[in-house]
C-alpha cells in the first residue's frame, strides 16, 4: 500500500525563536496512501511543525523533500498550489453561507465572484469525489458538528491535495460523530492517492485510524513506528518530558479535610451540555486543573468567574451562587488572571494606569470621570511593584515595555491586593515566560496558601498545560477530558504518567 519513496519528508528539521527551540532536529515522513498521526503533550511542537510543513514559518536547519525534491515554501499559497492542504482546529467557516458557497470561498479563479451554479457544481463534484451526501445549499450554521468538519475537508480538496493535514479534527464532533468521521478519514486513504496526516491528543483515535504514530516531546520525533508494534503505554510513556527544568518549591503534604471549604462544585451546564466537575478548593490549598487543549480547564474556570454563561449552582465563600458576573465575583472574593496577558492588561497605559484600573471604585484610579489622588495611585502602585518585585524603569513607563514574565508579576499582584480576595485563579500563568521568573510565581502562588498568617491565606486554582509545574506547585491535580473532571490526584498519589495518561485516555485509573 505504501509506496518506497516518502511524497513528504523532513530531515533533521529545525525551528527557533530566538534560544527557545521549538522543533529540534526531527525526521519525518508521510507516503501515498498513508495515515501518519502526531501526538505530543501540550507545547511539544506539533502546531510549529505544522506551520513548517505549511510555509507559515520557514526552517532554520534541517531539509524539507516534497515528491522528492528539495523544497522551500515561502506562505501558505506556494504549499497549497504544491498540493498540500490543513484543515486547522478552529473552524474558519461563515455562518451565514451555504456549504458550497464556503467550500469555494478564497480559491475564486482569477476574479472577484463565481457564479452561484458554478460555485455548487463545483461543490458537488468534490463531495461526490469524497462519496460525502451531505447538503449543500443550506447555510452551514444549520449543519452539526460533524457535517461542518466535512465541509471544511472539502474545502481543503479544492486543489486536490496530495497530502492532507488533518488538526485535531474530531475535537469539536459530539460522541456519536467520532467514529463515521474516522471511517470517512480512512476510506479517503484508501480510495484516494494521498497521504494524511492525523493530529489528536486522542490516543484511542490514533490507534484506530493510523497506519503510523509519531511522537513529539519537547520539539522532538521520540517515537515513531507502525501502531501494530505499539501500545499506548509505550507512546504515553515517550510523551512524557524530559529534562525540563523548573525551580522547587517546597510543598509539604497536609490533610485538607478539615479546612474550610472555599469553592465546591458538583455540575454545571454550559456551552449546550451539562458538564460533571465535582471537585472542592480548600482554604489555603492549591488545586491544579490539567488537561489537553480542548479538555474544558479554561471554559469551567471562566463559567465560575461570571465570563461564561451557564446554568449552574455551587457554593463559594458559603454562598450559593446561580447567577453571577465578573463584577459580583469579585465583590466576593474570586478574582481570575486570564490565560492571554493581553487580555489583563492596557498595552498602551502606564503601570501605575494598569496596576490601579483594578480599583476604580476606590477612587485610586486617575483616568476617566472622577480623576484624583494621582499620589495616593502612585503610592498604591509602587507598593505592588515592589511587593511583587516587578523590574522596571520608572511607574509611568507603558506595560507593554516591559517582559512577559514582569506583566504578569503586575497582573498578579494587583489582583491579590483586592481587599477581600479568598480564591485567585490562575489560567496559565507562566506562559511564555523564561524559567526564573516561572520560580517566582511558583513561590508566590505557595506564599499566599502557606501564610503563617491564617487569616491571609487563599485558594488557588492554577491551570496548567505543563504537567510538571503542577506536580511542583499543587496539592491536588483534577484532570479534565471533553469538559469534564474525570479524575482527582492527591499529593500524596502524583504520578506523572497516571496523569497524562487519564488526560490522553479520558477514562479514569483504578487504584
Amino acid at each position: 500500500m505504501v509506496e518506497n519513496q516518502a511524497i513528504l519528508r523532513f530531515a533533521g528539521a529545525t525551528k527557533r525563536f530566538g534560544d527557545f527551540v521549538a522543533v529540534d532536529h526531527v525526521d519525518f515522513e508521510v507516503h501515498n496512501k498513508e495515515i501518519v498521526s502526531i501526538i505530543g503533550e501540550n507545547g511539544a511542537g506539533k502546531s510549529t511543525f505544522c506551520k513548517m510543513l505549511t510555509g507559515v514559518y520557514s526552517i532554520d536547519d534541517g531539509e524539507m523533500y516534497f515528491e522528492g525534491k528539495r523544497v522551500h515554501y515561502r506562505n501558505t499559497t506556494e504549499s497549497m498550489k504544491a498540493g498540500i492542504s490543513m484543515v486547522y482546529q478552529e473552524r474558519n467557516l461563515v455562518g451565514m453561507l451555504t456549504g458550497a458557497q464556503n467550500i469555494v470561498l478564497g480559491h475564486e479563479p482569477g476574479k472577484r465572484f463565481i457564479s452561484e451554479r458554478q460555485a455548487y457544481e463545483r461543490a458537488v463534484e468534490i463531495r461526490d469525489k469524497l462519496r460525502l451526501t451531505i447538503p449543500l445549499d443550506v447555510p452551514v450554521e444549520e449543519l452539526g458538528a460533524g457535517e461542518q468538519q466535512l465541509i471544511e475537508i472539502m474545502r481543503a480538496f479544492y486543489n486536490d491535495p496530495k497530502v492532507l493535514i488533518l488538526d485535531e479534527p474530531t475535537a469539536s464532533l459530539g460522541e456519536g460523530e467520532v467514529e463515521p468521521f474516522l471511517d470517512f478519514v480512512k476510506n479517503v486513504r484508501n480510495t484516494m492517492d494521498i497521504a494524511i496526516i492525523f493530529i489528536s491528543h486522542k490516543i484511542e483515535e490514533l490507534f484506530a485510524v493510523s497506519d503510523r504514530i509519531a511522537v513529539l516531546t519537547d520539539g522532538r520525533n521520540m517515537l515513531t513506528d507502525h501502531v501494530e508494534n505499539l501500545t499506548q503505554i509505550q507512546v504515553i510513556t515517550a510523551m512524557l518530558r524530559t529534562g525540563k527544568s523548573y525551580g522547587r518549591v517546597p510543598v509539604a503534604e497536609k490533610d485538607f479535610s478539615a479546612l474550610p471549604v472555599i469553592l465546591d462544585v458538583e455540575k454545571a451546564f454550559y456551552d449546550g451540555r451539562e458538564h460533571e466537575l465535582n471537585f472542592q478548593v480548600h482554604k489555603g490549598e492549591v488545586v491544579g486543573f490539567y488537561g489537553l487543549v480542548g479538555s474544558g480547564r479554561t471554559e469551567c474556570a471562566e463559567m465560575l468567574f461570571g465570563l461564561r454563561k451557564a446554568e449552574k449552582s455551587y457554593t463559594f465563600n458559603g454562598s450559593t451562587i446561580t447567577r453571577c458576573n465578573t463584577r459580583s465575583m469579585i465583590e466576593r472574593g474570586m478574582i481570575m488572571t486570564p490565560e492571554k496577558r493581553a487580555n489583563g492588561m492596557f498595552k498602551a497605559l502606564s503601570l501605575v494606569d494598569n496596576i490601579c484600573n483594578l480599583f476604580l471604585k476606590s477612587g485610586l484610579s486617575g483616568r476617566g470621570a472622577g480623576v484624583v489622588k494621582r499620589a495616593k495611585s502612585k503610592e498604591f502602585a509602587d507598593r505592588i511593584l515592589s511587593d511583587n518585585d516587578v523590574k522596571y524603569n520608572f511607574p509611568g513607563q507603558a506595560i507593554s515595555s516591559l517582559s512577559g514574565g514582569n506583566i504578569q508579576k503586575i497582573i498578579i499582584g494587583r489582583s491579590i491586593a483586592i481587599e477581600n480576595i479568598t480564591l485567585l485563579i490562575l489560567d496559565e500563568p507562566t506562559n511564555g515566560i523564561d524559567v526564573g521568573a516561572k520560580f517566582e510565581i511558583y513561590q508566590k502562588v505557595r506564599q499566599l496558601t502557606d501564610t503563617k498568617e491564617e487569616q491571609k491565606r487563599i485558594g488557588v486554582l492554577f491551570i496548567s498545560s505543563e504537567i510538571d509545574e503542577l506536580l511542583n506547585v499543587c496539592d491536588k491535580i483534577y484532570v479534565f477530558s471533553d469538559g469534564n473532571i474525570i479524575q482527582g490526584f492527591e499529593r500524596s498519589h502524583f504520578n506523572k504518567q497516571d496523569i497524562l495518561s487519564v488526560a490522553v485516555r479520558g477514562k479514569r485509573i483504578d487504584g
